[in-house]
């Protein structure tokens, strides 16, 4: 009897990978976003602000804040504290250069106008956020930008794909969207 189970188990070992592999949002929190690495340079208090930096290349990046939970329903006011480096790669410790808060609206839509920020030392181009919302855990994490040769070369290479940015060049600035699930 014991060898008949063993054999059967073995049968269905190609079945039950199949459908361990198949990921259902709302029972495995599939689309939730990577959390990262805050950094050393987060600064609580930055101002509420859509344009967040004007001196360097324009880039604006707009998406949703939508929740993990079924991968699909707006989150409504969640606040998306933004920073990082400017155009010469140094963050600024005193002020609030290149930070700043943006509120999602109903719909769970936000918005923000920065600049490209160049690497960091040898880091990546990438850009530091949380996100805030009542009822959901707090999330930090980050953004990079497709192309970046210095991807694979920081702890980003295990950033998940999602996080990972196509640019679209609008001659005047730079585009990118990014849904963020709490």
């Amino acid at each position: 009897m014991k060898r008949k189970m063993f054999l059967s188990f073995l049968a269905a070992l190609p079945v039950i990978k199949v459908f361990g592999s198949i990921k259902i949002p709302f029972l495995s929190g599939a689309c939730r976003t990577q959390k990262d690495q805050e950094g050393p340079f987060y600064k609580d208090g930055a101002p509420k602000k859509s344009v967040i930096e004007t001196d360097g290349k324009r880039l604006t990046i707009e998406g949703r804040i939508l929740s993990a939970k079924d991968c699909s329903s707006p989150v409504a006011n969640a606040v998306v504290d933004v920073w990082h480096c400017d155009k010469n790669g140094d963050y600024d410790n005193e002020g609030y250069k290149c930070r700043g808060t943006v509120l999602a609206d109903s719909k769970g839509n936000y918005s923000f106008t920065t600049i490209y920020p160049p690497g960091y030392g040898s880091r990546p181009r990438h850009i530091h956020f949380k996100v805030r919302a009542k009822g959901f855990p707090e999330l930090t994490s980050q953004i990079y930008f497709k192309g970046d040769p210095r991807i694979n070369n920081d702890f980003a290479r295990n950033a998940e794909s999602g996080r990972v940015l196509d640019l679209t060049d609008k001659k005047e600035f730079l585009a990118a969207r990014f849904d963020i699930y709490i």
